[in-house]
């Protein structure tokens, strides 16, 4: 949410600007975060000049002051893994029985015609219930839904939200890229983008290790890190994708075969995130999404490496997947960031309810969640100054919800 009047004072209870604040892994995860009691927020032209308490407060003149009241103000939030260009399928798909029926259900939906204004305001719908949850940026991921409009459509419908957008153009299948050394581009993106600004804001990624080709994977990851844009995947989501990968066997692979791999594919046997290694796709700059199916000793490998984990809780439980090994990923040092996924298994796009989820299901405590939220989410999308109230920045807060609100 930003506030673009001349001079505007926000009041609230408690206020968290989280000013001095890096992103945090481990320990530092569960650090006190300085709060400031009766704070007031300073905000001219919609830019931050201070943080204080509103004792301290010497309003200009003309300066207007709204209380929020008995709530909580914290920097906007970041979604770091998102698929709006789907929010026109919501509650459209099955749920709960596992990923592989999910994925079977979702499939003939993508090839569905829709009609554009039916596609934009699903899309406008989907942006607006984002930005009044109070997240300023998104990781959207977009596909090819065979019909649908790619990134383009989606940084229109965020922009006119107020939204911040990194579009992540996912390769889908094992056709080679197109010019891997300098432009591999998915096809489905590359016209959309070819000398537009938008590209600036956008970088390919791959799907899955299961779902990609690996040599499309390596490419993608090496222009990525020349170009120093984030390289993002879904990793260990599911035991469907661990079985294929592991013994080329079970559902979702009879299901991908014809359709994204080759007859002759053959799995490499190894577990996702040991695959994911031998095809050099780890380290800084990386975001993997989901690891519901990694174990401690690969969650401190992963740390290791420097790459990011993106967290969806709530998708992954209404697909059936569990709960994220969240005790051994905070140990791990791992960067630790949140994510909704799509609205074809998730309710809503409101990034803070999945850390309710986490606070309410596994009891992690609130300090780590607003760390994930905020700072952490900034960091693994590459934008290191972002996701603060400090003067000088954007005038970009949320409410956070009572579960979270930090009273220490």
């Amino acid at each position: 949410m930003i506030m673009t009047d001349s001079v505007l004072i926000l009041r609230a209870k408690t206020m968290l600007p989280l000013a001095g604040e890096k992103p945090a892994r481990g320990r530092e995860l569960f650090a006190p975060l300085k709060k400031i009691d009766n704070g007031a927020l300073v905000v001219r032209g919609g830019v931050v000049e201070s943080a204080l308490p509103w004792p301290e407060c010497k309003p200009p003149s003309g300066a207007r002051v709204r209380d929020l009241g008995e709530v909580c103000l914290a920097p906007a939030c970041f979604n770091a893994h998102a698929h709006i260009n789907l929010s026109h399928l919501a509650g459209r798909t099955v749920r709960h029985r596992g990923f592989a029926v999910w994925l079977a259900s979702l499939i003939p939906l993508l090839g569905e015609p829709l009609a554009p204004e039916v596609h934009k305001r699903a899309l406008l719908d989907a942006c607006a219930d984002m930005a009044d949850a109070g997240t300023a940026h998104v990781g959207d991921f977009c596909g090819s839904t065979l019909v649908n409009p790619g990134p383009e459509a989606v940084d229109e419908a965020g922009r006119a939200c107020g939204l911040g957008m990194t579009h992540f153009c996912e390769w889908l299948g094992f056709l080679p890229p197109l010019n891997d050394e300098v432009y591999p581009w998915p096809p489905h993106c590359r016209a959309a983008l070819a000398g537009r600004p938008l590209q600036a804001e956008s970088a390919p990624c791959g799907h899955a290790l299961y779902s990609t080709a690996p040599q499309t994977l390596r490419a993608v990851r090496s222009f990525c890190a020349r170009q120093r844009k984030v390289f993002a995947f879904h990793l260990a989501e599911s035991p469907e994708e661990e079985q294929m990968l592991t013994d080329g066997g079970g559902p979702l692979k009879d299901m991908c075969v014809g359709r994204l791999l080759p007859e002759n594919w053959r799995a490499p046997g190894m577990r996702p995130l040991a695959y994911a290694g031998s095809l050099d796709l780890l380290g800084p700059g990386v975001l993997a999404v989901h690891g519901v199916r990694l174990n401690t000793d690969e969650a401190a490998i992963l740390a290791e490496s420097g790459t990011a984990l993106c967290l969806c809780p709530r998708s992954n439980n209404n697909l059936g997947l569990g709960v994220p090994p969240m005790r051994g990923l905070t140990e791990s040092g791992l960067l630790l960031c949140l994510g909704t996924d799509g609205l074809t298994s998730n309710d809503d796009l409101d990034v803070r309810r999945e850390a309710v989820y986490l606070r309410e299901r596994l009891d992690v405590p609130p300090e780590a969640l607003v760390r994930l939220l905020t700072v952490n989410g900034a960091a693994a999308l590459g934008l290191e100054n972002a996701g603060r109230l400090t003067p000088g920045s954007a005038a970009d807060f949320c409410i956070l919800p009572e579960l979270l609100t930090y009273n220490s």
